[in-house]
């Protein structure tokens, strides 16, 4: 049994890098494509695996990944 867990990204907030991370760079288990979520643009990111336990891990290490990448609205 596949598992799978999405998290959309607003796009605004993803910086330059993370973008081409995600466009060019990408594990198998995530895939990305363009969307929408209550009129914003986002990012839909779809993570794949084979357990519960080991998808959780995957969102985990994820969420870390772009808030160092520096995921997040912008400081005026």
């Amino acid at each position: 049994m596949k598992y799978k867990s999405q998290i959309q990204l607003i796009t605004g907030w993803v910086p330059q890098i993370l973008q081409e991370w995600l466009s060019e760079s990408l594990p198998v288990d995530l895939t990305v494509k363009a969307g929408k979520w209550h009129r914003a643009r986002v990012l839909v990111v779809t993570i794949e695996a084979n357990t519960a336990e080991d998808l959780e891990a995957k969102r985990r290490a994820f969420n870390v990944m772009i808030e160092a990448k520096g995921y997040g609205p912008k400081e005026k």
